[in-house]
């Protein structure tokens, strides 16, 4: 008796258990279903890599500014080389004191005059040219802006695409522990299943688990597309744009990046990667600032020739006592600098400005050191992932699908344990997501690449 009732009780809680699991499992199923569909309510752009990039570029402030910038140089670089403006005096001179009489003395008289200096040598010429030269930094400042925002959009959107997939792969995962779940469950709830308890439980919590993973996930890839959105969306003073948010397309996302075969033959050629790297903006704008400072050091050396001056007068004398008339004056002189006291403050500018053009040599080259040793990092780096990648595709993944079907059927045929399958389930997905993670270091790597290479061809997600 005591036993048939202890039997009874067992049952009694065996069904409010899975009365229970049944009722946990609809509500997470529900909230899962809500939640795939927030994304179909948000005021949503869908972009692609390179359409994500053209719009951060398109609708940059700080290239509207450097525009901006560039055409202010320009225009005094146009001002400066006309000459100084002429200076005109008008005087009385030699008005006798005692009586304020125009026409008391001879040497009386109104006079006008006009000076015009002419600066030494070819300094407005070169001054000229010297404004000419920072107003040719600001397109290549531009390029090599545009070339940052591309990396770094690049880098935001893979890192976004990153946690996209790795959801979509853990839902695809998901579904398979959700049909395992069933198979146990089932097992379990037959007279004749040998599932335990403990196997149930566990394949609860693994699914817990999944969809703490999910959460977790989509956390990090909204924080990505928030990030993303500083270089995409519209500003917030905008206020019909300001709810507006970010989806991705996943297919055929290209890259540019310069072909493979072009990319080895750089590789083996250190005077070719030079000259081919030679041609990035940052390399460039060194070029400029040499050029500038040499524009400097010769605007210096100028100051050792004379400045010269021109001064045309013209008196006019008022009649004498007895009402003669007296001839009017005219004058005409020329000044000179001579450089004598200053000699030594010019030779340190010419000097300094010497020593300036060597230091952009110098930084020249240190640039170009940075650009190739970072080129090399980035080759050795994608060949490394690229093998990675196939050892993942042709052994790592094949060895994961066999161990985990090969516990399954350890397991179904009452030769393994749970535990086993799950983990084994668990390796599975984590080879995947581990794959994933490598093709989109990958990416990132080329877009860096991109960058230093500052030009190139298209290539596709794959």
């Amino acid at each position: 008796m005591a036993k048939n009732l202890f039997l009874a009780f067992c049952h009694v809680l065996q069904s409010v258990y899975c009365r229970q699991f049944l009722i946990g499992k609809t509500h997470r199923i529900a909230s899962v279903s809500l939640l795939s569909l927030l994304p179909l309510v948000a005021n949503a752009e869908a972009l692609n890599l390179e359409q994500a990039v053209d719009k951060a570029v398109s609708q940059d402030n700080w290239l509207i500014s450097s525009q901006l910038k560039e055409n202010s140089i320009r225009a005094l670089s146009q001002g400066m080389t006309v000459l100084p403006d002429p200076k005109i005096n008008v005087g009385l001179l030699n008005m006798p004191i005692d009586s304020f009489d125009f026409n008391q003395e001879a040497m009386t008289q109104f006079n006008v005059s006009i000076s015009q200096m002419f600066p030494a040598g070819d300094t407005l010429r070169l001054t000229g040219e010297k404004y000419a030269a920072q107003g040719d930094q600001m397109p290549l400042m531009r390029d090599n802006r545009r070339a940052m925002l591309a990396m770094e959009v690049s880098n935001l959107w893979l890192t976004a695409y990153s946690y996209e997939e790795s959801i979509k792969l853990v839902k695809q995962n998901r579904t398979l522990f959700e049909q395992l779940h069933e198979v146990v469950e089932s097992s379990y709830s037959s007279a004749y299943g040998r599932a335990k308890q403990q196997d149930l439980v566990r394949s609860e919590l693994e699914l817990i688990k999944l969809d703490h993973r999910l959460t977790q996930l989509s956390q990090a890839k909204e924080n990505a597309l928030k990030k993303l959105s500083q270089y995409i969306l519209p500003t917030m003073a905008d206020q019909n744009t300001a709810d507006q948010d970010i989806t991705l397309k996943t297919t055929g996302e290209p890259i540019m990046v310069t072909p493979s075969n072009i990319l080895s033959s750089l590789s083996s050629n250190s005077l070719a990667l030079a000259a081919r790297l030679r041609l990035h903006p940052l390399v460039r704008i060194v070029d400029v600032q040499s050029n500038a400072a040499q524009i400097d050091k010769s605007i210096a050396e100028q100051k050792y020739k004379p400045e010269w001056g021109v001064t045309l007068g013209y008196g006019y004398r008022g009649d004498d006592l007895s009402g003669k008339d007296r001839a009017d004056l005219a004058s005409i002189a020329v000044s000179v600098s001579v450089p004598i006291f200053s000699s030594s403050r010019q030779d340190a500018q010419v000097k300094a400005a010497s020593l300036q053009v060597e230091s952009f040599l110098s930084e020249k080259q240190l640039v170009l050191n940075e650009l190739m040793a970072k080129y090399r990092v980035l080759t050795s780096d994608i060949t490394l992932l690229d093998q990675r990648i196939r050892l993942y595709k042709t052994k790592l993944l094949p060895s994961y699908r066999e161990s985990a079907q090969a516990m399954l059927n350890a397991y179904t045929s009452n030769d393994g344990v749970f535990s086993d399958v799950v983990q084994a389930r668990i390796a599975t997905l984590n080879a995947h997501v581990e794959l994933l993670n490598i093709r989109i270091e990958r990416f990132k790597r080329l877009a860096e690449l991109n960058y230093v290479m500052a030009q190139g061809e298209k290539v596709k997600l794959k």
